[in-house]
């Protein structure tokens, strides 16, 4: 029976690579999954080693905190494959650990496969040579194949995974159609959440006082514990909302922290502010490493501001609101956003992500 060690570190990590588990059940027989992956990917059949939790942080800081608990991982996945007959390595994403196991396992002649790229392209070409060992990568963004090629990478272009979700398939509705929310996505992650919850919902609060009709609504990850801000939300009459998408598809305007959830309020068709706070360490540290100009994806597509971006000790509510309230008050500004929206999906539709990933690993690896 094939087995291939599959590994994702976060929770958009954990969908994807559910997905593509999926996938590779209905075309390689008898398949099975062992590795580090959330509740989706056990659904699918793995067999995790570590509860996704503990792993799903970011910033130099917060990992560093963890230290050991990093350690031990590598030392228990090295050991999975030393001793067991693994037929292919599938890191999903989640560079910091990813790449270092896939270099091991190179070392081990297990073929490795990576599945979405690592943004390499942000923190500049020596992090990207670490990549030049495995077989494939399979990129979700269509520049990535040729900034990858220029160091020996095998890369293709197989869409993005967040188009294999019914939920954004179809195309969004028109802005004058979407209902007047305010969405709040302050993150999954339970540092996250600490930084940008009370920031977020005051930040909504003050843009209330000039649109008065609009309702707050915070979109609660399934994973994410908020159990000690209900008093908090309740005094402001924030609403909770467990499906992200959805809140996306339906609301006129958002407050987004930086990341994957960015593109998704884009493919959503939200119009959003960028909003992000991390540990004053890991932002010093990561302002010294990444070369590009912007963080949003929007934005970075784009190569200039579509969507704005308010980071570290600039987020204040009075900057936010002031952002929302620019925003909302230009029909040219929402007209941008829009036709940037609509070319973005263009750019990056393709067949299903997942079946197609799923279809080429089969022929590269197990035929």
């Amino acid at each position: 029976m094939p087995l291939i060690f599959i590994s994702a570190g976060d929770p958009s990590g954990d969908i994807h690579a559910a997905r593509l588990m999926k996938e590779l059940k209905k075309i390689i027989p008898d398949i099975e999954f062992i590795g580090i992956g959330g509740y989706r990917m056990q659904t699918e059949g793995l067999q995790s080693i570590i509860p996704i939790q503990e792993i799903s942080v970011v910033g130099f800081w917060e990992v560093l905190k963890k230290i050991n608990i990093f350690r031990n991982l590598m030392s228990n996945c090295k050991n999975i494959f030393t001793n067991k007959k693994v037929d292919l390595f599938l890191p999903v994403d989640y560079p910091g650990f990813n790449i270092k196991l896939a270099k091991f396992a190179k070392s081990k002649n297990i073929p490795v496969a990576y599945y979405i790229a690592p943004q390499l392209w942000a923190w500049g070409k020596n992090r990207a040579r670490k990549l030049s060992g495995v077989d494939k990568l399979f990129v979700v963004f269509p520049f990535e194949v040729d900034f990858f090629k220029q160091f020996g990478i095998n890369a293709e272009f197989v869409g993005h995974p967040l188009l294999d979700n019914p939920l954004l398939k179809e195309k969004s509705s028109d802005f004058s159609e979407r209902e007047n929310i305010i969405a709040l996505l302050p993150g999954s992650r339970q540092q996250e959440i600490e930084k940008h919850l009370e920031l977020f919902v005051q930040s909504a609060v003050l843009f209330k006082e000039t649109y008065t009709d609009f309702k707050i609504v915070l979109a609660k990850n399934v994973n994410t514990n908020i159990e000690r801000y209900y008093k908090f939300l309740q005094d402001y009459n924030v609403l909770v909302e467990e499906n992200s998408l959805e809140l996306m598809k339906k609301a006129k305007i958002g407050i987004v922290k930086t990341g994957t959830s960015n593109l998704e309020a884009a493919l959503a068709g939200m119009p959003f502010v960028m909003v992000y706070k991390t540990s004053f360490f890991s932002y010093v540290l990561s302002k010294q490493l990444i070369e590009l100009e912007y963080i949003s994806i929007v934005n970075i597509l784009k190569n200039k501001t579509i969507v704005p971006e308010i980071i570290q000790q600039d987020a204040n509510p009075q900057k936010i609101s002031k952002s929302l309230i620019d925003m909302l008050t230009s029909q040219e500004k929402i007209q941008l956003i829009q036709n940037v929206y609509s070319e973005i999906r263009d750019r990056l539709c393709s067949a299903s992500a997942s079946q197609t990933t799923a279809e080429k690993i089969r022929d590269y690896f197990f035929k």
